[in-house]
């Protein structure tokens, strides 16, 4: 046996179909909703009534979709009568329950005026403000009209949302009420109600709903309580996986550790410490003691520098920031490994810095405490050549010894004292071959050659000449006293377009491996009457021009210093 909806029993009788009637649909399930409104619409066209339906476009299409399944002609498909709702009943943003009912007479009449029978099905959105009073008026209307013109009107509302108070007052201006299952006559029904609204009536309208704002606020409240409460626990539930997927992806070391146990490290803390077996996990015992003895309360994040020896010698220095946290059930410590090798580097480079400034400021005093005695002895030497006496080769040895004592004072000066530069563009090829130039014969003297390779014959770079040519000629004559035997000195030249590497490779005694890093550090030398102030002012001078010197040497074999300066910004920009 079919099951017949609700709507169908209620409207499928003669007394509803001669005098109208005005139902209240309470619906709770969408499904079923569609079910009753395809049931009361496809009753209408049956009967031949004009129909008119006031809903949602989605809503719509729904229908239209299951009453085309009911083996409909076009024609009858097509006087179905479709309203959005939004339009019908609001204008603006107000709900506007005056011209709904304006609206709905204009459409009826003209229909009611031709001898057809009317029946309406429309979703009544509940306004948002003052929703009692506004829905009271408006089906008040309603009834009014339904009774006058014998009009089957169904007016649907969501009984999941509709307060229960506003359901009480709906109920008393509506002869029927049905829900998706059920119907019955409406126990409050008052065919008068809008015209009997009294002052005392208002007022306790005006009540409910501010009562009814008072509960919705407050259960909207206990949703949002309800639903952090509820995000919590699912945060909790699933904390510590989400855990190791973070500290996973996480750019930086990570371990969690029980006493001296590891219980999670991540992937790059594998890859820098080679974290797989017990030998490694036992090379951060000592750090874990450092901390446990530094920080017996780790409530709050704490941070320590510690240096580590990597597997294969190398240093490198970490910032560790640490919390207690709990961990697989089991209190643990989170450990956060920040490398800041570079950074100590750095530092370290500003110490050297420190002590090249040290050694200017002696250099200075030196110089100054030479000068004078030299600038006398100068004087009374030029007296004794004066006197006639027949010692000039005499004079002349002390006075080329003296002026060379005078230079190497100024030189020394020169290290501290501020130098008021002239840098211009250069051509750094023109500058070596010159450099060359000063140093051929010495070189020819110690059966060295000196041979200059270059990429290109046009390299520029933004200096003051005088003091890349002491660069060179510090470099050059380096590597002539380190080849005692002789050889050759290859001076390299590249261009690589933004820098420019020059590289001085000698075939001299080399440098052991440990002393390489001492290079260019102040009174440091591998000569025996050398002072190690040269190197020092070499890398000064490249230093403040942007560029590097890098020094690689094998014992026996030879050294190769590599300078690299920046190309010229106007070559560049040309």
């Amino acid at each position: 046996m079919t099951n017949i909806d609700p709507i169908t029993k209620l409207t499928n009788n003669s007394s509803m179909f001669q005098s109208g009637g005005h139902i209240l649909y309470m619906y709770n399930e969408t499904n079923q909703y569609v079910r009753n409104a395809v049931s009361f619409i496809h009753e209408g066209i049956k009967r031949e009534e004009v129909v008119f339906v006031i809903e949602t476009d989605e809503m719509i299409t729904n229908i239209k979709k299951y009453l085309s399944a009911k083996n409909l002609h076009d024609r009858q498909l097509n006087s179905i009568i479709y309203i959005n709702d939004h339009e019908f009943y609001f204008k603006g943003e107000l709900f506007n329950y005056n011209g709904a009912g304006g609206k709905l007479t204009n459409l009826v009449q003209p229909y009611i005026n031709s001898g057809y029978h009317i029946r309406t099905w429309g979703r009544v959105p509940v306004p948002s403000k003052d929703p009692i009073e506004r829905l009271v008026s408006h089906e008040c209307n309603c009834d009014q009209f339904v009774s006058e013109k014998r009009v089957i009107s169904v007016c649907c509302y969501n009984g999941l949302t509709t307060p229960a108070y506003v359901q009480n007052e709906l109920l008393k201006s509506h002869t029927h009420l049905i829900t998706d299952d059920e119907y019955t006559k409406s126990p409050f029904y008052r065919k008068n109600y809008h015209k009997t609204i009294t002052m005392e009536d208002a007022d306790r309208l005006h009540r409910l709903e501010e009562r009814n704002n008072y509960l919705q606020t407050k259960t909207n409240h206990l949703i949002l309580e309800n639903h952090l409460i509820k995000l919590k626990s699912e945060l909790i539930k699933e904390s510590e996986s989400k855990l190791r997927t973070i500290i996973n992806e996480l750019p930086i070391p990570i371990i969690i550790r029980n006493k001296n146990k590891i219980l999670f490290s991540n992937k790059l803390t594998e890859v820098q410490f080679n974290f797989n077996n017990q030998v490694n996990e036992t090379s951060f015992k000592p750090f874990f003691k450092s901390y446990d003895s530094a920080f017996v309360d780790s409530s709050t994040t704490n941070t320590q520098k510690h240096k580590f020896i990597h597997s294969n010698g190398e240093e490198k220095y970490y910032i560790v920031k640490s919390i207690d946290i709990s961990f697989e059930n089991t209190a643990a410590i989170l450990h956060a490994f920040v490398d800041i090798t570079k950074e100590k580097q750095n530092e370290n480079l500003l110490i050297r810095s420190e002590k090249m400034n040290i050694a200017g400021e002696l250099a200075a005093s030196i110089a100054h405490e030479l000068r004078n005695p030299l600038t006398s002895i100068k004087g009374f030497f030029q007296m004794l050549k004066n006197s006639g006496e027949e010692k000039s080769m005499y004079y002349s040895i002390i006075g080329d010894e003296l002026s060379r004592i005078e230079q190497i004072s100024s030189e020394l000066l020169s290290l501290a004292k501020p130098h008021s530069e002239n840098r211009k563009t250069y051509n750094l090829i023109q500058i070596i071959d010159e450099v060359k130039l000063l140093l051929i014969s010495e070189a020819n003297m110690k059966n060295v050659e000196l041979i200059l390779e270059c990429n290109d014959n046009d390299v520029f770079v933004n200096c003051d000449d005088t003091k890349i040519k002491q660069v060179f000629i510090n470099l050059l004559k380096n590597a002539i006293d380190a080849m005692e035997s002789g050889g050759i000195i290859n001076i390299r030249v590249t261009n690589l377009r933004e820098t420019v590497k020059v590289q001085v490779i000698d075939q001299g005694s080399g440098i052991p491996e440990e002393l390489i890093k001492k290079i260019g550090e102040p009174f440091y030398t591998t000569k025996e009457k050398g002072t190690g102030i040269g190197l020092m002012v070499c890398y000064q001078i490249i230093e403040n021009y942007g560029g590097t010197i890098e020094v690689d040497s094998n014992v026996g074999v030879g050294t190769t210093f590599t300078i690299t300066l920046p190309i010229s910004a106007e070559v560049l920009a040309g």
